[in-house]
């Protein structure tokens, strides 16, 4: 007999069923039509194929984050964890940066991943185009965006989230409101900088590009830096949108240096929430990181079962969390 190895693409195609309808056969699962279990254990059977030689599908998730140092993602992978957990699963955890070769992404597919959660990086989607269109698992992508067709998509409300923050400013007296920047090839930063100019505009504000924009990248040193800049150059402002929590650290080390005082000199709000913010009493906008990441494993759950067939996007809302670093003026 030939001792050839099998995999559940050859067998789903060859019965042309689902990756995910062969899975639940070989695990026993009953809910299974009786004549397309006969066929799909007649194609394991047949032509010299040795079932002990086939992998059992195991019960894992591959998870690709851009930066594992990061503590945004903390958020996101631990709703991502405890839920996997809670349906018997459990989590590979991977960094992806640019131009790192994907074949090491696409091989995890051969240890018996029941489908891939990915975060991407700065312009990396393309790098995912192989696992979308060829590892037959489920895909979600998660916060960031991707620039492919058909995809699962699992995010929050960026625009309405920076919309609100800015309009909180406003409402509290604010015109000259320095925008900080992530990279402009994000799409939570686009949809962050939509919402902030929006608000802007329709409080009849006008928005000195050259003057109020600055890129740090989402970056502490790059933050704090423009902050230092921004102190020097003697500009007339008042408050400062920070496009995400941790520019707003480099920006408070830089005001604490120079003696200037958060809220009482100028006002500062962050987006993302995460664990650190409120050690320094930051407002800032929970994108609902941890509901993210819950929601990215119950899609995928929700595709093996076969419960959702078309193209998953689940948008949340995000909400202010008020604490203490913005001040009425």
């Amino acid at each position: 007999m030939n001792d050839k190895k099998i995999t559940l693409n050859y067998i789903a195609k060859k019965a042309n069923v689902s990756v995910a309808t062969v899975s639940r056969v070989l695990n026993g699962n009953s809910s299974v039509d009786e004549k397309i279990k006969n066929k799909i254990n007649k194609i394991i059977h047949s032509d010299g194929y040795n079932i002990k030689k086939t992998n059992k599908i195991k019960k894992i998730i591959s998870v690709i984050i851009p930066d594992i140092t990061n503590p945004f993602f903390a958020n996101i992978i631990e709703g991502i964890e405890n839920t996997a957990n809670l349906y018997g699963y459990h989590i590979i955890l991977s960094q992806f940066k640019e131009n790192k070769d994907i074949s090491n992404f696409k091989d995890i597919t051969n240890i018996g991943v029941s489908g891939y959660i990915i975060i991407p990086t700065v312009g990396s989607t393309k790098y995912f185009d192989a696992i979308v269109n060829n590892s037959n698992l489920p895909v979600i992508f998660l916060d960031r965006k991707a620039e492919l067709e058909n995809i699962n998509y699992v995010g929050s409300d960026n625009e309405i989230g920076a919309y609100n923050a800015t309009k909180y400013l406003i409402d509290l007296g604010h015109k000259n409101i320095i925008y900080m920047a992530g990279p402009k090839d994000i799409s939570t930063e686009k949809e962050r900088f939509i919402g902030f100019i929006k608000a802007l505009n329709d409080n009849n504000i006008n928005f000195d590009y050259d003057k109020y924009y600055k890129i740090a990248n989402f970056n502490f040193d790059e933050s704090y830096n423009q902050m230092k800049e921004i102190i020097k150059s003697k500009l007339d402002y008042t408050a400062i949108f920070s496009a995400c929590d941790i520019m707003c650290f480099g920006i408070k080390k830089a005001t604490e240096e120079f003696g200037i005082s958060i809220p009482d000199d100028i006002s500062l709000i962050g987006y993302d929430n995460i664990p650190f913010s409120s050690i320094i009493g930051l407002t800032t906008v929970s994108s609902q990181a941890y509901e993210m990441g819950k929601n990215a494993v119950l899609s995928i759950l929700n595709i093996i079962s076969e419960r959702i067939t078309n193209n998953i996007n689940i948008i949340l809302q995000p909400n202010i969390v008020i604490r203490n670093s913005c001040k009425k003026i």
